[in-house]
């Protein structure tokens, strides 16, 4: 194919979506969302530039653009999404400020320490911090750590504590620091601090693949400006992105729902969007996305962070297949790589299955760390040198180390290692329905798990892809009773009352049949095997749109920069006092003046940020919301506790300047 006529207005985008299985990229035509040209390539954990880099020299073959014409990358990205849910990223210590965890709370942290010191909830100390208290915590929580959070309790209302622990913080060390009055203005000392915490475990792994994509977008010549998808639908900068990565958690599937709907053409749909790790469902409602208020919840963890409403489950191409006790298959949530993929790493990674039964290898997935300890670090060396490798060969290899299962389980739950597995990657491999990768190593893993389940190859194989297929159906239902009703308590009734009405059969005389109120819109590479097979067992109008596969990557160069900020006003004896991040707080007479100066405040701090991050033509929208304590009783106080003034600035990205 010829090269586009540069003269003749055509503003070209270039998406790319880094998942946790393949790394998509999409050439587009932003006015009229065509896609000209698409590539797929594998993510390549040890170094996600060699996948990008792929992808991407891919689409720039084919011809439809030259490297200078491209105006504008986007990228969404499932990685810290993934990295939620299989527990994985650097390692956080806390200092918490004023506050002790409740004895059911469980933090996503490796070390904790808690201090004196608080405000309350007009931004009035209550008690100063110890100095003397706080430098021995500082100098306990940054041993063997790659960031370290400071959340001190009502500290969106004062942050002075949590500033002045991170300055002492500074001066003993070079690591990242994380207030978690920064990256939420809403209470909740629990969530703030998860979100806070979640956001610096992250910012490694963001990190890698920030850096990733520059050198290797750089290296073809593409100087477009870059931007990154975030997981309420806008777009923010790189640098904004490598500071608070939290923001981009539901980004892929985020973008999904851009892509979907454009691709289908539909403003009222369910998207659906399965990839390698997870399954993640959307409502669209003449033509927007819900959204969630509450903070996006994913991996079980409840954040502060503005996301769209996304159903994630831990189900997808690279799914972990696998037997229970009592013999059932089971599918995920552990994501591992897929034979078909993982022998292309090895010649001879056929063989060491074959002769040690063991489809579960280890493979050095990240570059190794100063939070290290000396024997994680044995081993890691010890993988990147030898390849896919069973666990005796690793207890050979390093025999120094002793307890070497522990430590690869260290490795694993950090995002170092990851192992190979069967998975629905495998099965599409195997029955024909996915070209890449061996599909002889596939064979050879659903034979050895075959053999345990006391089935025929064959039958196994078909009754895993069933088995997919039924998991699907079961997560859409669990998304509507979940929106129905709040809440869902599994149960094994209801667990069989779900697979049923997904179109398994498990009970005797009873048919279910259910039937949806819009079309389900399939996005992702498996869509067509996994998704398409709904519309045989449940009543539901199943789209799969042309480009299915690259639905990410078409979303993410189909959107607007956006930013959010909240100043909050506080009554206090017969006084107003002014609340905004990073200034110090100012106090009025008349509650007109306060709002007035929230207002000027969140609008410029809002418009700055879009501008910052590439933002022009920027609109502001301005919301007041009246926040009152509950009495107890599930009825607002009579008196108001704050006023939160919100701005959310939108732009059109710059496409004249890198």
């Amino acid at each position: 194919m010829n090269s586009l006529n540069r003269t003749n207005g055509n503003r070209i985008g270039l998406g790319i979506d880094t998942g946790g299985t393949y790394t998509d990229a999409a050439v587009v035509d932003m006015d009229t969302h065509q896609v000209l040209a698409k590539a797929k390539a594998p993510t390549t954990y040890h170094d996600l530039s060699e996948g990008i880099d792929e992808a991407v020299e891919c689409v720039l073959r084919m011809g439809v653009c030259r490297p200078d014409d491209i105006k504008l990358v986007g990228m969404s990205t499932t990685i810290a999404t993934n990295s939620i849910l299989q527990g994985k990223g650097g390692k956080v210590g806390l200092i918490g400020i004023g506050w002790k965890p409740h004895d059911d709370w469980v933090l996503p942290c490796d070390k904790t320490e808690f201090v004196r010191g608080s405000y309350d909830s007009v931004g009035s100390q209550m008690e100063p911090i110890d100095e003397k208290e706080v430098t021995e915590a500082v100098e306990r929580v940054i041993v063997g750590v790659d960031a370290v959070v400071v959340s001190g309790i009502f500290s969106i209302c004062n942050p002075t504590h949590e500033l002045r622990v991170k300055r002492m913080l500074s001066e003993r060390t070079s690591i990242p620091v994380i207030l978690g009055h920064t990256l939420t203005g809403d209470l909740g000392i629990r969530e703030r601090t998860v979100t806070a915490v979640l956001n610096a475990r992250l910012i490694p792994v963001m990190g890698d693949l920030m850096m990733a994509a520059e050198r290797s977008l750089r290296s073809k010549g593409i100087e477009a400006r870059v931007m990154v998808f975030k997981g309420d639908g806008g777009l923010m900068s790189l640098d904004a992105a490598r500071e608070r990565p939290i923001e981009t958690i539901l980004s892929g599937p985020a973008a999904s729902l851009v892509g979907g709907s454009v691709l289908a053409g539909l403003d009222h749909s369910i998207v659906l969007d399965i990839g390698g790790t997870s399954t993640d469902i959307a409502f669209m409602d003449r033509g927007f996305p819900r959204l969630n208020n509450e903070g996006a919840m994913v991996g079980g963890w409840r954040t502060r962070v503005k996301a769209i409403d996304i159903w994630t489950a831990g189900l997808g191409g690279d799914s972990i297949v696998h037997l229970d006790s009592k013999g059932e298959i089971r599918i995920g949530p552990e994501r591992v790589i897929p034979l078909a993929m993982a022998s292309l790493m090895s010649p001879s990674f056929n063989e060491k299955m074959r002769v040690s039964s063991d489809i579960g290898l280890f493979v050095a997935s990240r570059s190794e760390s100063a939070a290290l300890t000396d024997n994680e670090r044995k081993v890691l060396r010890y993988l990147h040198s030898s390849g896919p490798s069973t666990l005796y060969e690793v207890m050979d290899g390093v025999s120094d180390v002793v307890l070497t299962n522990d430590v690869l389980h260290s490795l694993k739950s950090h995002g170092y290692v990851l192992q190979t597995g069967f998975t629905p990657t495998d099965v599409m491999r195997i029955l024909g329905s996915c070209s890449l990768g061996d599909v002889e190593s596939s064979r050879i893993g659903a034979e050895i798990i075959a053999q345990k389940s006391d089935m025929p190859v064959a039958e196994f194989v078909q009754k895993v892809m069933e088995r997919v297929v039924t998991r699907v159906g079961e997560e859409i239902l669990s998304k509507i009773i979940l929106d129905e009703v709040g809440s869902i308590s599994h149960s094994e009734a209801l667990d069989r009352l779900l697979e049923a009405s997904a179109g398994e059969k498990r009970f005797k005389g009873m048919e279910i049949s259910v039937k949806l109120d819009r079309p389900l819109v399939g996005i992702g590479a498996p869509a067509k095997a996994l998704v398409a097979p709904l519309h045989e067992r449940m009543q539901i109008e199943i789209i799969i749109p042309d480009n299915y596969d690259v639905g990410n990557a078409v979303g993410a160069v189909c959107s607007l920069v956006s930013e959010s900020v909240s100043v909050k006003v506080y009554p206090k004896e017969m006084k107003y006092i002014v609340f905004a991040s990073g200034t110090t707080p100012i106090e009025y007479s008349h509650v007109e003046e306060a709002l007035t100066s929230a207002r000027t405040s969140a609008e410029r701090s809002a418009r700055e940020r879009v501008e910052a991050s590439g933002g022009e033509e920027i609109r502001v929208k301005v919301e007041v919301f009246e926040r009152r304590f509950s009495d107890g009783y599930g009825k607002e106080m009579r008196f108001l506790n704050w006023v939160e003034v919100r701005a959310t600035a939108t732009g059109k990205p710059n496409l004249g300047r890198s």
